[in-house]
């Protein structure tokens, strides 16, 4: 039989760790990005073998809804939440496996293969309605001839422009 005294201690832990979890705030998440059949876009893969592998997929995806989770901090209000759907994306650059061997992950940059996204968006605003929403297709055709700072991140740094300038340009209003 346990005695009186652990029994009151896995009583007073219970407790403690419910009331613990009561007294967190429940909250949403201020952007939710969906990525529909990403397998099937233009060009979202980080190597020309191929289609692109689950790998590649998941890596992307991860890549870009934290460059739009960033993004969000700064230009969303309080309580605002932002959802954006990709329909097709098209990195800038394309590969050039004929250039020789090894050459299938590296990605060369002409102006020709600029970068494109088509999504939709939604912004909510603080009380839950709809305040802005809309399809957007972006290029940018002049990619090479910018310069996009900072450069400490080379990482498909066109690619993030693209969608930097876009939420610079749509919600510069929210910036305080």
């Amino acid at each position: 039989m346990k005695s009186p005294f652990l029994l009151l201690v896995s009583f007073s832990l219970a407790a403690s760790t419910i009331t613990f979890a009561e007294d967190k705030p429940v909250t949403e998440k201020q952007v939710k990005v969906t990525y529909v059949a990403p397998e099937k876009f233009t060009d979202f893969t980080t190597s020309d073998f191929g289609e692109a592998s689950e790998k590649d997929l998941k890596y992307l995806t991860e890549l870009f809804t934290a460059h739009i989770e960033s993004l969000a901090k700064q230009y969303l209000g309080k309580g605002e939440r932002l959802e954006i759907t990709f329909k097709d994306i098209d990195l800038a650059g394309r590969f050039e496996p004929e250039r020789g061997p090894n050459w299938q992950n590296v990605r060369i940059y002409r102006d020709i293969a600029y970068p494109r996204m088509n999504f939709t968006f939604k912004l909510y605003g603080s009380d839950g309605q709809v305040q802005a929403e809309g399809e957007r297709k972006l290029t940018d055709m002049n990619y090479n001839m910018n310069l996009h700072l900072p450069t400490t991140d080379p990482e498909y740094r066109y690619d993030k422009a693209l969608l930097t300038d876009w939420m610079r340009s749509e919600f510069k209003k929210k910036k305080i």
